[in-house]
């Protein structure tokens, strides 16, 4: 087992590990909004460009897509270099965020079911964050809703093609969220494994304040955040999604269809009927 340099830190972390279509984008904005405010308090890690966060991300999403000996090796040295950077911090409390980190959705690259390589992704984050042993917390939505989103998203990131009938019919059997609960209770115990749900979120203003309460702040210090601005990511309507899904099934490169599909979002009033 790798251990880091400072075994007998007394160093909270807290990993965020999605899922995806639960807000973890407003999230991570009203996060690094508040960064400073929250200094001292709590050490914020989001997967911003070009940050050790992202590719711990990245590498989980590919070891979940093609299971391999060396991408099993990619996403340990990621999370090694983000411990010891963990380590090093001054806050005594460290939220790391990454919607990707069980792994791929339902949707992308033939996935059907939630999060199938779980078990392996979160043991290999046990090892490399030793002597740290984290918490782990998930954002949950109604499943039928949830489904619906994560639709969208595949057509719209990832190049998926079915429709949403089609989509529904490939993960009928796929579990629920208390299954998921229960994989990551064994793999790490009950008192590290939180799911909260979206629904019960207070405000949109302030996301994530179930995690935040988690994290040890008082409702007073969430209050006295500044407030998310808005809404950043454009939901398409489902028009511009057919429409995608259809630019999808030409195989077109993905740069030429992530081009197509900003100019989609952009303008949406052109499929709107």
């Amino acid at each position: 087992m790798e251990t880091g340099p400072d075994s007998s830190t007394a160093k909270r972390l807290i990993i965020h590990c999605g899922v995806q279509k639960t807000g973890s984008t407003s999230l991570q904005n009203f996060l690094g909004r508040n960064r400073d405010k929250l200094a001292g308090r709590l050490a914020i890690l989001t997967p911003v460009k070009g940050s050790a966060t992202r590719d711990l991300g990245n590498a989980a999403m590919r070891f979940s897509l093609r299971p391999s000996d060396k991408r099993m090796r990619r996403l340990r040295e990621c999370a090694i270099l983000l411990r010891d950077a963990i380590l090093r911090q001054d806050a005594g409390t460290v939220l790391l965020s990454h919607e990707n980190l069980l792994g791929a959705m339902p949707g992308n690259g033939g996935t059907v079911s939630l999060y199938p390589q779980l078990e392996p992704i979160v043991d290999a984050l046990e090892r490399a964050f030793a002597p740290l042993r984290p918490d782990y917390a998930i954002y949950t939505r109604g499943m039928a809703e949830w489904k619906r989103s994560v639709h969208g998203q595949a057509i719209r990131s990832d190049g998926y093609t079915g429709t949403l009938a089609e989509f529904l019919s490939e993960t009928e059997a796929c579990s629920d969220w208390s299954d998921v609960q229960r994989r990551l209770e064994l793999a790490v115990g009950p008192t590290r494994a939180r799911l909260f749900s979206i629904e019960d979120e207070p405000t949109p203003e302030r996301p994530g304040q179930q995690l935040l309460h988690h994290a040890g702040l008082t409702a007073t210090e969430i209050a006295a955040l500044s407030p998310a601005p808005g809404r950043r990511k454009v939901r398409m309507n489902t028009g511009s999604v057919e429409f995608q899904r259809l630019v999808n099934q030409l195989k077109i490169d993905r740069a030429a269809r992530r081009a197509i599909s900003e100019l989609i979002a952009g303008n949406q009033g052109l499929f709107a009927s």
